[in-house]
């Protein structure tokens, strides 16, 4: 039994996922302040271990984590490869029975962060004219290749998504459906599901009842709204007017293109015929009808659109071209039959335009299946992220819950930031903290305990610290002495009635672990902005 997951499938999980962000509480973690060895008594980092999909290897990443921050959906984009434009580079056309067309070079950025579809290119020619047009149309160029111009990656979103290797890649909602969940009459409508393609300004049902806010699949209205459940509403901008009110300068823009490319008469269209068989015995010209001007067609087109019309050429008794001369509209499937002119065995293929149109949806015509995410970690203000120290694991954590006695039993967090680290309140010595330093190994004398120092609060008097598998994870004692191994300076922890034993903010074993990556070490300090970058591939 032969199956495929499908492109459209890659995009829609990908979304699923910006989505849930959106929606839920997504956390980016660092963590694991030891270096990559095997044994605490090898203090030398060695090349990162690579990282399993299994319960072990997870278990231990939860107890090496340091600190959390909650990420927005403005901190993910969609992100195909990033192809920039360069002269005299072969470009790929676009092919809509090309299986690994994702794969290709079929699009490009210029240097005007323009991005703009090859629809179609000579045979092994590169392109020496850099496209700088914002037609709906494509636009043959002299040096043979054909352009669609597709959007213009916004400043904002370059600064934060484009890469080397990746480039932001966006559709603007020119509408959707939403299923209502239950009865209202009221400002508030809520939906069976949330939907990223229904957005603040959008009017209800073609009315002048308008979304004023999404919160997730919860929608406040301007005006009483009264809806059953099981409704389909439908939700579309009323003007373009109301689309500019509503949405930023760049995605009007974008906006204005899509919706222009979708009502072009020629959306949708067949945009070219390759050849399959030459066949033989054809009578040489160009050909439209058989013979005469009223025969039966030389070159036949069937489908479920409608208008395309198309000649071949002939040469040597052979067809060497089939020529579009009207691309036609709403075509999905298309069938070219060549007869007459004396000859046979000659046929051809069309090669369509996505549904809708070429530039309606450059996420999913461009193959948008992979996600950005883009969380910056800022110096002391990300004061849960400890800083004075290295991380070299990175986590994305969906739905951790506050530290609760009872494991598993805290709400789920929705805090900017969680302190993830165990810490000890050593009892006051005199007028100074010892002086421990961060990554000694730190040993109970009673209990036998061992952990890494991640962070010392002098102030406070507190010690933070994780353990691992190197470590083991035998707990600390009130009352017992504890000694650095590299600095060697000893401190005692508070008795039980001052909770000498300190629980982190949150439950490291709870929440689910969707992404976990395994690095060299990268230091955080207090003027420091780390620029965490994960791609995901669905």
């Amino acid at each position: 039994m032969a199956a495929i997951v499908t492109s459209n499938f890659r995009v829609l999980n990908a979304n699923n996922f910006k989505e849930d962000v959106a929606n839920s509480s997504v956390y980016v973690a660092i963590g694991k302040s030891d270096v990559w060895s095997l044994t605490t008594s090898d203090t030398t980092d060695t090349t990162p271990f690579t990282p399993n999909d299994h319960l072990d290897d997870l278990g231990e990443a939860r107890e090496n984590l340091i600190g959390m921050k909650k990420i927005a959906s403005s901190d993910l984009s969609h992100v195909v490869d990033r192809y920039t434009w360069t002269s005299n580079t072969v470009y790929d056309e676009w092919d809509s029975n090309d299986p690994e067309i994702f794969d290709k070079k079929f699009y490009v950025i210029t240097s005007e962060f323009k991005v703009y579809k090859c629809i179609k290119a000579p045979i092994n020619v590169g392109s020496t004219i850099q496209p700088t047009h914002t037609l709906t149309n494509p636009q043959l160029e002299s040096d043979g290749y054909t352009w669609k111009y597709m959007y213009t990656v916004a400043v904002a979103d370059a600064e934060k998504f484009l890469t080397n290797s990746y480039m932001p890649v966006k559709t603007v909602s020119l509408g959707s459906e939403g299923v209502v969940a239950t009865d209202s009459a009221a400002t508030t409508i809520v939906l069976t599901d949330s939907n990223p393609d229904i957005t603040a300004g959008m009017a209800i049902n073609g009315g002048s009842i308008t979304v004023t806010a999404v919160n997730g699949n919860t929608l406040t209205t301007s005006g009483n709204i009264s809806v059953s459940a099981d409704d389909i509403l439908t939700f579309a901008f009323a003007s373009d007017a109301a689309a500019e009110a509503s949405l930023t300068e760049a995605d009007f823009a974008q906006y204005l293109n899509q919706k222009a490319s979708r009502d072009s008469l020629t959306a949708g269209g067949i945009e070219r015929f390759e050849i399959t068989a030459a066949g033989s015995g054809y009578t040489d010209g160009t050909h439209t009808f058989a013979s005469g001007s009223s025969g039966p067609r030389f070159v036949t087109i069937t489908g479920d659109g409608t208008g395309a019309e198309a000649t071949a050429t002939v040469s040597g008794g052979i067809v060497t071209a089939i020529n579009i001369t009207n691309k036609g509209t709403n075509y999905t499937v298309a069938d070219v039959v060549i007869a007459g002119q004396g000859g046979a065995d000659a046929t051809g293929r069309a090669v369509l335009a996505p549904k809708g149109g070429h530039g309606v949806d450059p996420r999913a015509e461009l193959g948008g299946f992979f996600l950005s995410l883009n969380v910056q970690l800022v110096g002391a203000t990300d004061v849960d992220l400890t800083t004075g120290n290295d991380f070299r694991q990175i986590t994305l954590i969906k739905e951790p819950r506050l530290y609760n006695a009872v494991p598993l039993a805290g709400a789920i967090s929705s805090a900017d930031t969680l302190k993830a680290l165990n810490s000890l309140d050593l009892t006051a010595s005199g007028n100074s903290f010892p002086a421990f330093v961060v990554d000694e190994l730190i040993v109970g004398q009673t209990s036998t305990a061992q952990a890494y120092v991640v962070e010392i609060d002098a102030d406070e008097g507190y010690l933070y610290y994780h353990q691992n598998s190197k470590t083991g994870y035998t707990p600390f004692e009130h009352d017992e002495v504890i000694t650095g191994q590299t600095s060697q300076v000893s401190g005692t922890i508070e008795s039980s009635g001052n909770s000498g034993l300190r629980n982190p903010e949150v439950d490291r074993a709870s929440g689910q672990i969707l992404f976990l990556e395994n690095r060299d070490p990268i230091n955080r300090t207090t003027t420091q902005i780390e620029d965490i970058k994960v791609i995901l591939e669905f």
